[in-house]
């Protein structure tokens, strides 16, 4: 007998909120952090992940796939610096996404 998995699909992103993401962290830099441009960036994602009940690790590994497959985040740092930058986006996502909304 076997047993269906029970793990949840990995939401998609759509090609707007994508681009919006993208072009967020685009604007980031291992050295000065998080810019406005990105924290609005993650803040909508997050919010978007709430309203659909994503986990989040659905959200994590989301936005970790957009960063490690985006040219604009590629090509603007070493790896070491791209790997502090992305702690900067995963703390940022996780800071985010736990903030209490005033709904």
């Amino acid at each position: 007998m076997f047993q269906l998995s029970t793990v949840p699909m990995q939401p998609k992103l759509s090609d707007d909120v994508l681009k919006s993401l993208r072009d967020g962290l685009a604007t980031c830099t291992s050295r000065q952090g998080l810019s406005p441009e990105a924290r609005q960036a993650i803040a909508s994602i997050c919010t978007l992940a709430r309203e659909h009940g994503w986990t989040p690790e659905q959200l994590l590994i989301l936005v970790k796939e957009v960063c490690y497959t985006s040219p604009e985040i590629t090509h603007l740092t070493t790896t070491s610096e791209r790997e502090a930058l992305l702690s900067m986006i995963v703390s940022g996502c996780i800071q985010e996404y736990y903030t209490p909304r005033a709904d």
